[in-house]
């Protein structure tokens, strides 16, 4: 099945590793794409919530090359709940529909979007698009992806991190993505205006 026409250039440049494409795109939306590292190390994040997610990812992976869902323990999250969302692959990966939408994610975003579709959040603008081929992207490649990104002046957040972590169902295809957005420092907003609704909760 073809990817649909607004996310396969973005998919495909996440396949090629294309920082010039996607560099353009996200310029050409007023934001930027600050890092992007597949298969991240410890040390490519090192914030708590971030850290402590990937090294439990990367203890019940053990030798093989993505852990199963059945491996994942709420209880060995804790330090992270607040962040992390769960995601169930709709689509091979072109949706998801939130299982858990973290309550701190929330509280940034300004909405819950558990039992949503990933592809609603922000009416499916320019970021969501993003998210989406990079989750398509993750799963394709089977591998975990880190990024950081800065959204347009007019956002109320200043960056997000993210932590895309592929998980695995009985037979082996990839079917739930565990991620943990991390937002950076709140940007408050001019007296003269209301605050615009976040952007990039997905």
């Amino acid at each position: 099945m073809s990817e649909p026409a607004d996310l396969q250039p973005l998919v495909n440049a996440f396949l090629a590793d294309d920082r010039p494409a996607l560099d353009g795109y996200m310029a050409g939306n007023g934001a930027t794409l600050a890092g992007l590292i597949w298969n991240p190390a410890l040390t490519d994040c090192p914030e708590q919530p971030l850290a402590h997610a990937l090294s439990h990812w990367l203890a019940i992976r053990g030798d093989a090359d993505l852990p199963p869902v059945s491996a994942v323990s709420p209880f060995d999250l804790r330090p992270a709940l607040g962040f992390i969302l769960l995601i169930d692959v709709i689509d091979d990966g072109r949706d998801g529909r939130f299982r858990l939408y973290g309550t701190k994610v929330a509280e940034m975003y300004g909405e819950d979007m558990t039992g949503r579709l990933v592809s609603e959040v922000g009416g499916n603008n320019y970021m969501t698009r993003l998210m989406r081929a990079l989750y398509r992207a993750a799963l394709l490649r089977r591998q975990a992806v880190f990024s950081h990104h800065l959204p347009p002046p007019h956002v109320s957040v200043t960056a997000w991190k993210r932590l895309i972590l592929p998980l695995t169902g009985p037979d082996g295809a990839v079917i739930r993505f565990l991620s943990v957005n991390l937002p950076g420092a709140w940007r408050p907003a001019p007296m003269q205006r209301r605050p615009l609704p976040m952007e990039d909760g997905a």
